[in-house]
């Protein structure tokens, strides 16, 4: 039985349902008709030519001016195409100056050469008479004869207006078929102006239609000895920067200048009319620009008729996104249809290239391909490739079938496909992602294997089957999905019967979340965040990074809100699911179930004043039926009057706190309905002075900004209220500036103190980047703080520790420090502690060094790095070392090999996932074919998780 697959790239769902869909774009048919319409203009130098709204020809112009009169002119109105391979962008031509009186000329030709034929350009629907020479007599009754006497059918001539201007009325009365005749030879006749040049009459029913354009034909100017080069290897590869890594990181530009307007300009050595044919011939170095696409040809010939077009030699074509180049092409323009042959291309807007045999296009979606290959390695450099006999591209499905597939590194083919499909656009398909593989001591072979269904434009999900060796297969699913004013995600994982898990114990484990965000109408948002797993055990077993097996608590979230114009509602219902044994039932938090809050804030009032309020309304409920629970409403409306200058700021504010309670459960002797009100009273001031220097050479500008923040709250015993939600607040800096020492509503710290702080920054003068910042202060106590949280004694101290922050960022380094630190506890005087200095030069390299303090908690040091050691190899790894329980977090090193167009990646791994238990040891390997797909758990998500900085596709 044959094995089908389907390779998968791209599987976000789309961000807008009401985002329109790209307009589909023909390849090459686009252009070939655009250059039909200036085809039957190029009959004589000097000439202008176009239909009238009857059917008929008019020309206004004159004689051919000799060779020797027109090529100062010409110089000037060539595009300056001068070698292709040289790429040297065309500049906007010039208007051809009127031409000279006609000489007598024979009209017996019927073919003529032109050589620097120019069609005076003129903006859509201008009259012809703007462009018309003086002293043209000729009447559209002789032009309506000459036409006639040459041959032409009138059906001809209605093809021939519906498709493009014509050529000038030839005659044949003495030439054969296929002779040149010299241009003066030719006899041309005019009229006294015609008001619809450059516009095509509305085709009749079951006639072809084709839109026209200006255009405008040129001979190249090339300097003395220069020859025409044709477009080769090289040319398809001129201004591409094949050095940097797939994907690129910007699409390469064009090569060439599009024309300033919508004309369609045609360069070219000569144009042949070759009437008993009905065939028009353009030849050597043939270039055509329209908009901003190119086609180049060595000789371009188009049959009317037909409606039929075959370029030859060196045939070359460019837009953005895609470069070809093709030996022979044929094009059935009526049909939309062509054949290529021997095609090269390169899709310059992320690096890739490849060659086809053949390549048909059977319709303006559908293209077939023969005998092609495709790699994003740069040219010379097969390291991978993928081969087909035959491939289909469909534009209006987005799809890509390939049959007979083959994968190819290094010369050597290790997969072959018989079938396989894949997108082509920013459209997502059904199919397989490349399976992860990974091998654990905890779980032994690790293999996942993806399934991906492209469900709607909006909605998407991924099924995955995930074998491991030690406990049997998981299975899990993703579905996403998108709306106008709302998104979300599920996810799912079930494992039966774990062979891993003891008899005792429920062996099916399994995990679910929800994640959900929206914006139903305006002003109004709402979030969901739902979590739970199994068992306390599953993320440790099957969670493969330190943030996810460090998770002591799952949230469950769900929240809705509103925010008016100086106002903000919310409701919320949050619980937790905990998820660490080492956290006894009593210390678990408190769900609250519901919570309302209200906000409200009106500055720049009467008198410079600012109104403010924040009120609260929660339930709080326990696991623990009993530990006291029930209902808090708390109110604070408050009044300031910010002062500001630039030279420093004052800001005076008064406050008044109400909390009232309704309790179940509460103590013997305790109120069951208890209140507090307390008022409070911050003043905030502050200097800012500045000083010009210089800092290592370079002009800066220095700040010095102290400050001053004093806080006073009247004591009020507090023990008989609750604490649902109170906690010390960390202390840091910014924590200095707080009116409340203590985290929720339960305790309200007194205060009569004094925070003294100064900061100082070093700015660049020039770009106003901030290069240091320094900051320290203290906190002074005027009394001693009764009010505490659980049993922590009064605290007598008459200042706080020292806290200190420096930032700084100069070049590729950056340094961040906190610090607290007691001058009153001796040895022991560091409390607090981190530190982080990075380096990153946003290419390649990237170094971390932490430590992190607290004493008698944590004491951690991180280390982490991607650093290369040759061109293409580099190394990667991560430390982190608990120095409290003198124990290795997470360790990880590995190497790497990059070619640009393909990467290896080899890592090992030990995680611990809890103090005490045995480390799990696994090997992690990634193998990357950049453009198509890889397999591996060491990706980069793998590396963005655990190295500060890294990111993908640097």
């Amino acid at each position: 039985m044959p094995f089908y697959a389907t390779l998968v790239g791209v599987r976000q769902p789309t961000q807008n349902l009401e985002t329109p869909v790209p307009e589909k774009r023909r390849i090459l048919p686009h252009v070939v008709s655009g250059l039909l319409l200036s085809m039957t203009q190029s009959s004589a130098a000097g000439w202008d030519c176009h239909s009238a709204p009857d059917g008929k020809w008019i020309c206004n112009g004159a004689a051919t001016p000799n060779r020797e009169a027109v090529e100062p002119h010409r110089q000037v109105q060539s595009p300056q195409y001068q070698n292709r391979a040289q790429a040297h962008p065309p500049q906007p031509d010039e208007q051809y100056p009127a031409p000279t009186p006609p000489t007598a000329a024979s009209e017996t030709a019927n073919r003529q050469e032109t050589t620097g034929f120019v069609a005076p350009v003129t903006e859509a629907g201008r009259g012809a008479d703007a462009t018309k020479p003086e002293g043209s007599n000729a009447t559209a009754a002789a032009v309506e004869t000459a036409i006639k006497q040459s041959g032409q059918t009138e059906e001809a001539d209605r093809a021939a207006v519906t498709t493009a201007p014509a050529p000038s009325p030839m005659a044949e009365t003495g030439s054969t078929a296929g002779e040149q005749v010299p241009a003066e030879s030719i006899t041309s006749t005019a009229t006294a102006g015609s008001t619809d040049r450059g516009r095509a009459r509305q085709p009749a029913t079951g006639e072809r239609s084709h839109s026209t354009a200006p255009i405008a034909i040129t001979r190249p100017t090339r300097t003395e000895g220069e020859t025409a080069t044709t477009a080769t290897a090289v040319d398809i590869d001129r201004g591409l920067d094949w050095n940097q890594c797939f994907p690129w990181s910007t699409p390469a530009p064009l090569s060439f200048s599009p024309p300033p307007t919508t004309e369609l300009l045609i360069d070219a050595d000569s144009s042949v009319m070759e009437q008993t044919l009905d065939q028009i011939s353009i030849e050597g170095n043939v270039a055509v620009r329209q908009a901003d696409s190119l086609l180049e040809a060595d000789t371009v010939h188009y049959q009317r008729a037909a409606e039929t077009l075959n370029a030859e030699g060196s045939i070359y074509y460019e837009r953005p996104g895609l470069r070809l180049t093709a030996a022979q092409a044929h094009f059935d323009l009526a049909m939309e249809q062509g054949e290529l042959q021997q095609v090269s291309y390169r899709l310059t807007d992320s690096g890739g290239r490849g060659e086809a045999e053949l390549a048909v296009i059977e319709s303006r979606d559908l293209t077939h391909l023969k005998q092609i290959d495709y790699t994003t390695c740069k040219p010379g450099d097969n390291g991978w490739l993928l081969q087909a006999e035959e491939l289909d591209i469909d534009k209006a499905t987005g799809v890509g079938t390939a049959r007979h597939a083959k994968l190819h590194f290094k010369g050597v083919p290790f997969l072959y496909l018989p079938y396989a499909s894949f997108p082509i656009d920013d459209r997502r398909k059904s199919g397989f992602l490349f399976p992860r593989i990974g091998e654990s001591e905890r779980n032994g072979l690790d293999i996942a294997v993806p399934y991906y269904f492209n469900i709607a434009p909006n909605m998407d999900a991924t099924l995955t089957a995930r074998t491991l060796s030690k406990r049997g297969v998981l299975l899990g699913g993703e579905f996403n999905y998108l709306q106008e004013r709302h998104d979300g995600r599920v996810r799912a994982e079930f494992l039966p019967n774990d062979h891993e898990v003891r008899d005792d114990v429920n062996q099916n484990r399994g995990a679910f979340s929800y994640q959900a965000s929206g914006r139903p109408a305006a002003g109004w948002r709402f979030d969901a965040d739902v979590n739970y797993v199994s068992d306390n055990d599953y993320l440790d077993d099957l969670g493969d990074s330190l943030a996810v097996t460090s998770a002591r608590h799952l949230e469950r979230l769900g929240q809705l809100s509103y925010t008016g114009s100086d106002w903000s509602i919310l409701g919320k219902a949050q619980y937790y699911q905990t998820i660490d044994d080492s956290i006894s039932i009593n210390d678990k938090p408190y769900s609250r179930i519901p919570q309302l809050l209200f906000d409200f804030n009106r500055p720049r009032q009467a008198y410079g004043l600012t109104y403010q309020l924040q009120s609260e309304y929660v339930y709080f409920i326990h696991t623990d039926n009993d530990r006291v629970y029930g209902q808090r409403f708390d109110i604070q409306p408050s009044l300031s009057l910010p002062l500001t200058r630039e030279w420093g700021f004052l800001t005076p504010k008064v406050s008044l706190k109400y909390t009232k309670y309704a309790l179940e459960n509460q103590a013997a002797g305790n109120d069951e309905a208890p209140d507090r009100l307390l008022p409070s009273f911050s003043l905030d001031t502050g200097l800012f002075f500045e000083r010009t220097g210089n800092w290592f050479s370079e002009a800066i500008v220095q700040t010095l900004e102290p400050r001053l923040f004093y806080l006073y709250t009247p004591y009020e015993e507090q023990s008989d209220l609750p604490e649902f939600d109170s906690s010390d607040v960390t202390f840091s800096f910014a924590s200095l500036f707080r009116e409340n020492r203590f985290s929720g509503n339960d305790r309200v710290g007194d205060a009569n103190q004094l925070t003294a702080a100064l900061t100082t920054r070093i700015l660049s003068d020039s770009s106003g980047a901030e290069l240091l910042s320094a900051s320290i202060g203290q906190t002074y106590y005027f009394l001693d703080r009764k009010v505490q949280t659980g049993s922590n004694p009064t605290d007598n101290g008459n200042h706080s520790s020292l806290a200190a922050e420096l930032s700084s960022r100069i070049g590729h380094w950056s340094l961040n420090a906190a610090l607290q630190w007691d001058p009153d506890k001796g040895s022991k005087n560091t409390e607090k502690g981190a530190f982080t200095l990075r380096y990153d030069d946003h290419d390649e390299r990237i170094f971390n060094a932490g430590y992190n303090f607290t004493r008698g908690i944590v004491e951690q040091t991180d280390l982490s790095a991607l650093w290369p050691i040759g061109d293409r190899w580099g190394l990667v790894g991560r430390w982190t070392y608990s120095h409290h329980f003198d124990e290795t977090v997470l360790a990880f090193a590995g190497i790497e090999y990059d070619d640009c167009c393909w990467r290896v990646r080899l890592i090992g791994q030990q995680l611990l996932t809890d103090i005490g238990a045995k480390p799990d040891n696994s090997i992690l390997l990634q193998f990357q074919l950049k453009g198509l797909g890889g397999w591996g758990r060491a990706d980069n998500e793998f590396l963005e998780s655990n190295i500060a900085g890294y990111r993908a596709n640097r």
